[in-house]
């Protein structure tokens, strides 16, 4: 099997370009090599977060990896076969869950057989997509693909502390091609404030200072107390499109007032509804994986962030995929073919 080459200081330098790495060796059958690993973070190499994702990727298809230890700038691993299975991956403390599940879920969608997997660790990490944004935009967006795929959240993991359990139940089955280039119109608009032994006075702030810079008349406000070992809070908005769901997220923390949280949401929340694109930039850079599965798909979004950016080029250069990109207004349109 020939090695591939892969310079991991290229694009967004980080975390994200080991992930995909991983994630289309498994789909293809690709022996990689990787060097320069975070070679420009302030702690280069492999942290615990991103041996989590290794350990999980050589978990489900019995991958011979060498380089896999703290610290380490060069990683090779060549995959086996992916096997369905019933898996635990404890990330450690506020690792986040949310990003190793992304390693591994398109590959176990792929194997001969039904999987599930529980996750321990972080799931609410201000450095990582939270669970509540799987759950609430991104899995709708997998099922609309065809994927079979369920999450069962026991216990939410706020950062520093971690300690949240759920778990993943997959079924293989093909994904298929969206198109998801207009987002269509509004049809529901829900925020949540999240409370887990925190005062309720907070959530009340959250709330009463998100209704006065909300743009969207006929909004729902709901506050609820998910289970957990440590205190924390999260304010998140949700947009049921004709055509997609979306969910901005803002975690609270320690010294940081309600009233900022909230302003900082309705920020995002606005910069997004100002333009016509149809998914966030967080959505734009997750579907391209998926798609990559499904074949092809095309979607509409506003500047691609840098992990995007990083995505797009491996996937061009592992896959023989080519992704086209034309600006329509004020969104670009990704088409994958």
């Amino acid at each position: 099997m020939r090695t591939i080459e892969i310079d991991g200081s290229e694009g967004e330098g980080g975390g994200q370009i080991l992930r995909t790495s991983l994630t289309l060796a498994m789909l293809y059958g690709l022996s990689i090599s990787l060097t320069n690993i975070r070679r420009n973070r302030s702690k280069p190499g492999l942290m615990r977060q991103h041996l989590a994702c290794v350990n999980a990727a050589q978990a489900i298809c019995n991958a011979e990896v060498s380089g896999a230890e703290l610290g380490s700038q060069a990683l090779r691993f060549e995959p086996g076969a992916v096997a369905a299975g019933n898996y635990h991956f404890d990330v450690g403390s506020a690792g986040s869950t949310t990003l190793v599940f992304q390693t591994v879920f398109l590959p176990l969608l792929n194997a001969s057989g039904a999987s599930k997997v529980r996750f321990t660790g972080g799931t609410h990490n201000p450095m990582a997509p939270p669970l509540t944004f799987l759950t609430a935009a991104f899995l709708p967006l997998l099922k609309a693909m065809g994927a079979k795929l369920e999450i069962d959240i026991e216990r939410w993991g706020y950062f520093p502390a971690g300690g949240g359990q759920w778990v993943a139940s997959l079924s293989p089955g093909p994904l298929h091609p969206i198109q998801i280039t207009d987002r269509g119109e509004l049809v529901h608009s829900r925020v949540t404030a999240y409370l887990s032994n925190i005062r309720h006075e907070v959530a009340e702030r959250e709330i009463h200072s998100y209704r006065k810079m909300c743009r969207l008349a006929d909004t729902t406000y709901d506050i609820r107390y998910p289970k957990a070992t440590c205190p924390g809070n999260l304010l998140s908005h949700e947009l049921q499109f004709r055509n997609v769901q979306l969910c901005f997220a803002e975690l609270g923390k320690h010294r940081l007032r309600a009233e900022r949280v909230a302003e900082n949401l309705a920020h995002r929340v606005s910069r997004h509804l100002d333009g016509d694109a149809a998914l966030c930039e967080h959505l734009a850079d997750q579907i391209m994986l998926p798609m990559v599965a499904a074949g092809g798909g095309s979607f509409s979004c506003g500047p691609l962030s840098s992990h995007a950016q990083t995505n797009s080029a491996l996937i061009e250069r592992l896959t023989g995929h080519r992704i086209a990109r034309e600006m329509q207004g004020n969104k670009q349109v990704l088409t994958l073919g």
